[in-house]
């Protein structure tokens, strides 16, 4: 019963940073480009225009900042 205690303590804990807001959106939105592209690819019309439409999001997000 321990570990789970610890692994929600760690969770809770403030760590350091690696990105901010805009430069997480960005990264996101590579990601997010390169399986709309995979789906276009295969033909997955549906699920390319919904990766469009997070990709567009996280390119809004990012430049907001």
């Amino acid at each position: 019963m321990g570990k789970p205690l610890a692994t929600a303590e760690r969770a809770t804990k403030p760590g350091p940073h690696l990105a901010d807001d805009a430069q997480t959106a960005e990264y996101i939105g590579d990601l997010v480009g390169q399986l709309e592209r995979l789906a276009r690819t295969q033909g997955l019309v549906r699920l390319q225009y919904l990766l469009g439409v997070c990709r567009e999001e996280a390119e809004k997000v990012a430049a907001s900042d």
